[in-house]
């Protein structure tokens, strides 16, 4: 089945990346991987996914916080859905979850790594299924 729909995965971690591609790529989507902020900031302007799934801690321990509002604040991006998947309360045993919020987190969801599949693809559809950059 393919959907025609494309994701951008920004995530530090190879192993991790490779195991997402396979299962979101096994639901029919194109997906195109980053290893950066950066890196995955510039990809979405070139290519205007569908939708991004982003981690936090790359480069900094905050990198995917500061992604998420960037994406909300770049013209052309804003709207874009995210959804934010990490594993740092647990690296950083923190008591607290982090909620999305309009102005701190413009993300759809916040979810714990590691993230059940059929979880990720439930998820993935929810926020993909209209949407487009604009």
């Amino acid at each position: 089945m393919k959907t025609g729909k494309s994701i951008l995965l920004i995530d530090d971690d190879a192993e991790f990346c490779e195991a997402t591609r396979a299962v979101l790529e096994a639901d029919g989507y194109a997906v195109r991987v980053t290893h950066s902020g950066k890196e995955g900031l510039e990809a979405a302007q070139k290519s205007r996914p569908d939708l991004v799934i982003l981690d936090v801690m790359m480069t900094t321990d905050t990198e995917g916080f500061d992604v998420s509002r960037q994406i909300k604040d770049t013209p052309g991006l804003a709207g874009m859905p995210v959804i934010l998947m990490t594993g740092i309360r647990r690296e950083l045993n923190l008591p607290f979850a982090f909620e999305p919020d309009d102005k701190w987190l413009p993300v759809k969801v916040v979810l714990e790594k590691p993230v059940p599949p059929q979880r990720l693809l439930a998820e993935v559809r929810k926020f993909i299924a209209g949407s487009k950059a604009g």
